[in-house]
């Protein structure tokens, strides 16, 4: 169950428009769901959340890496569902101008 909540935490800090702001500073880490996953986890289970491992720094790296997982297959799922929301829509393309072989012929109106 605590993954659950340290992958709504990455996607908070890597999705979330409130932290747009926060974003900004670190683009790199901030903007990839892997990577921040990664320390979301890794911070986590160095604070020992979750599990009893006497061994912190092995706690830290197990839950880095599987957060970083969940996280990247969760991102890629919301984005496979519901679209990108950092993409702009598509733009309707313009209409091209009328070519000689498109305009009517001075001949044919007559």
């Amino acid at each position: 169950m605590i993954f659950v909540a340290l992958v709504g935490a990455t996607l908070i800090l890597v999705r979330g428009s409130i932290l747009a702001p926060v974003r900004k500073l670190w683009p790199a880490l901030l903007g990839c769901a892997q990577c921040t996953g990664f320390w979301v986890g890794a911070a986590a289970g160095a604070m020992g959340f979750g599990w009893a491992d006497p061994s912190r720094v092995l706690s830290a790296l197990f839950a880095g890496c599987a957060t970083s997982v969940l996280a990247l297959g969760t991102d890629a799922a919301l984005v496979r569902l519901l679209g990108d929301p950092h993409e702009e829509a598509p733009r309707a393309p313009n209409p091209s101008p009328p070519t000689a072989d498109s305009a009517p012929s001075p001949r044919s109106a007559a």
